[in-house]
């Protein structure tokens, strides 16, 4: 599988069109070459002066159906944002520090047809069981799935034939949020995310909405 980065040279994609019509080009991608099945491309969508982030988009998910119960949406990509100034060139690639998301996309993106399950919005996902940080310098241990919500509304699905495609956000979480999304639901985790200001841009350091405060109460 290669770590990295590729200029942005796509075959005919509807998936990676639809990312270019609504997000921009694809300044470089992460290109799969080894697959058990599912193929997932990352593109990588640099900063606008619109949206000042850098996003990362996945196509090929979306090419086999999810193990869904009846009346979900069995066809999904991913995508994550991150800050502008984001190492993602060759030799940034090589450190853990700067290719952890990029891991952790394409193995959400496989996670469905492997487990013969499903991701769909509100879900959350340690990462292993008991959960443990992505890497050891940042405290993120688990992920939850949100709607594309700074993106533009049109992005958020598209008909590939036949078939609706929807876009999810991916938000890494601390462990104390991964378990209130799981106590109490995902919409008490969005109000925690709105009373500290979090958006969907990946911060590591930005501040964990659910560690308990003086005397054990949030």
């Amino acid at each position: 599988m290669a770590r990295q980065p590729e200029p942005a040279v796509l075959p005919h994609d509807p998936v990676g069109e639809h990312i270019a019509a609504h997000l921009g080009k694809p300044a470089l991608y992460f290109h799969e070459t080894q697959t058990d099945g599912v193929q997932v491309d990352i593109h990588v969508i640099g900063p606008t002066d619109s949206y000042p982030y850098v996003r990362l988009v996945t196509s090929g998910m979306s090419k086999q159906p999810m193990n869904v119960p009846e009346g979900a949406p069995a066809y999904a990509e991913l995508m994550m944002a991150l800050p502008a100034n984001w190492q993602l060139d060759e030799a940034a690639m090589k450190d853990e520090r700067w290719y952890w998301p990029v891991a952790l996309l394409r193995h959400l993106a496989h996670y469905p047809h492997t487990e013969r399950t499903w991701i769909g919005l509100g879900h959350s996902l340690p990462n292993g069981n008991p959960a443990k940080p992505y890497i050891a310098s940042i405290g993120f241990c688990g992920a939850i799935v949100l709607p594309p919500a700074s993106s533009p509304e049109p992005f958020h699905s598209v008909t590939v034939d036949g078939k609706d495609v929807y876009f999810h956000c991916v938000v890494p979480l601390y462990k104390e949020e991964l378990n209130l999304a799981r106590r109490r639901g995902f919409a008490a985790l969005i109000d925690k995310f709105n009373q500290f200001n979090v958006t969907d841009v990946v911060d590591p350091a930005r501040k964990n909405t659910a560690r308990k405060k003086f005397l054990g109460l949030f």
